[in-house]
């Protein structure tokens, strides 16, 4: 991580952060019931104190999120 930190700043080139970004490499549609479900899920995890990060990997229709609010 730090050679390509070092090796981007010797070519001048900028960055926003050279921490990891966990990107899924497949990506679930999600209904109504089942995006309920899981930001429930992701509600309950967040507000542990021993979970730091929560990542997931679905899709949301903007139909379904103005429904859910």
């Amino acid at each position: 991580m730090i050679a390509v930190r070092t090796a981007l700043q010797e070519a001048g080139i900028d960055y926003e952060s050279a921490d990891p970004a966990f990107l899924p490499s497949v990506e679930i549609d999600l209904d109504e019931d089942h995006a309920r479900r899981v930001f429930k899920l992701i509600d309950a995890l967040e507000d542990s104190d021993d979970v730091q990060d929560v990542y997931a990997n679905y899709n949301v229709s903007d139909d379904i999120m103005e429904k859910l609010g």
